[in-house]
């Protein structure tokens, strides 16, 4: 497919999600050559607004990311040249995370991906996130113990609410595309609730192994 290097990546954007931002900015300035990338953002606006509605937090829970990198000039790529973006790229990818809320983000693997006709280079991230339940009243949720009072939090949700810590994933992705610069693509998920008795509602909205299929599928569908 031709491209331009002008442009972000062509994305399919998933049902309930969103485009939340469109960008060009300069990379890196390594003397010799001046990466930029144009990176288009989706978010998943369903599972923000269900999350919300249904317990309070409001947090960036999925999102997904691609960018076109272009080189100036068209040096050609090399294996030292691939290793700086790469580099780079991961370094940006953890500026990202933290500026969404994601905290104590270290990378746990790395590992080759098939993406089309090649492969990329995959990182693995783990982090947490912590949120505050309490905004909606959880008896309009949660069912009734037995004794006829709602389970959850419900005594936190009266005092101003709860705060909750999610274990989150992510992934980034970089690979060479067809016209001399690179691709890379990524984003992030909630892995599980770490305190579940806290927050079963939230616990229930985390499906991790859907997640991470539906982000592997989009860092394939790039172009």
């Amino acid at each position: 497919m031709a491209t331009t290097d002008g442009s972000p990546p062509d994305v399919r954007v998933p049902d309930g999600w969103e485009r939340t931002s469109s960008t060009t900015e300069t990379m890196f300035d390594a003397k010799v050559v001046t990466v930029r990338a144009h990176t288009v953002v989706l978010e998943d606006r369903r599972l923000r607004t269900t999350v919300r509605d249904r317990t309070g937090a409001d947090e960036t829970w999925r999102f997904f990311f691609a960018s076109r990198l272009a080189l100036r000039p068209k040096t050609g790529r090399s294996k030292a040249l691939t290793r700086l973006v790469t580099d780079r790229a991961n370094d940006g990818f953890v500026e990202q995370l933290r500026e969404r809320g994601f905290a104590d983000v270290e990378s746990v693997e790395k590992r080759r991906f098939a993406v089309g006709r090649t492969e990329a280079d995959l990182t693995r991230y783990r982090a947490r996130v912590e949120a505050t339940t309490g905004a909606t009243d959880p008896a309009s949720t949660d069912p009734p113990e037995s004794d006829g009072e709602p389970r959850g939090s419900a005594d936190a949700v009266a005092d101003g609410g709860e705060t909750v810590r999610v274990a989150a994933e992510g992934y980034l992705a970089v690979w060479p595309d067809d016209d001399g610069g690179y691709l890379l693509a990524g984003g992030a998920y909630p892995l599980s609730v770490e305190d579940e008795a806290v927050d079963r509602t939230l616990a229930s909205l985390v499906t991790p192994a859907q997640h991470r299929e539906q982000l592997f599928e989009l860092i394939r569908s790039v172009e």
